[in-house]
């Protein structure tokens, strides 16, 4: 079957599009959309967390570490909008960015996390499961494969959206999620 020319023009004009909007963002309309929802949905994991109260800084804030790599612009907006959330369980959020290599010597700016959000995909799962077991911490990343790869939580996509707990990784971080969370969440085990 032969394609008409007008298609050819059409495929092009759409991979032209899809390619400026991955280079703006540094992040592919799937990406971007999984970044969005994973935004929303990351507070609801924070606040399941079963010992809550033990991953808040000495100010009664919980320190989120916005973690990403290469896309440092993608990362600086996810932040400001965890930054916008009024709090988590009455406590404000303090956040900050950092990039995946500094995380992994330790080096952020502030206390420890009390949580990680992972902004950009394409991590190693060395790292994700690192920094989860290393700290202690939710390592929460909303795209494809990461919570099978290592991270704590996720999103699973299907007729509807719900959270994705990998409840090894979870359990070799010491991190726990009150039961009612995990009725609703999918399950990776």
């Amino acid at each position: 079957m032969r394609l008409p020319p007008w298609w050819a023009v059409l495929l092009c004009l759409f991979l032209h599009t899809s390619q400026a909007l991955a280079e703006r963002t540094g992040l592919w309309p799937e990406d971007e959309q999984r970044l969005r929802v994973g935004l929303k949905l990351f507070p609801a994991c924070m606040g399941a967390l079963e010992d809550f109260e033990g991953y808040l800084g000495a100010d009664g804030g919980l320190q989120v570490v916005v973690v990403y790599e290469g896309a440092l612009e993608t990362a600086r907006q996810a932040a400001l909008v965890l930054g916008g959330i009024t709090g988590v369980r009455g406590h404000p959020l303090r956040v900050e960015t950092l990039a995946a290599h500094e995380l992994d010597v330790g080096n952020w700016r502030r206390a420890p996390p009390g949580a990680i959000f992972v902004a950009t995909p394409g991590l190693a799962s060395g790292q994700l499961r690192g920094w989860s077991e290393r700290h202690g911490v939710l390592v929460f990343s909303p795209f494809a494969g990461d919570v099978e790869r290592g991270a704590v939580a996720g999103l699973h996509v299907a007729d509807r959206i719900l959270p994705l707990i990998n409840l090894g990784q979870a359990g070799r971080a010491g991190i726990g999620f009150r039961s009612f969370f995990l009725q609703v969440a999918k399950i990776h085990e």
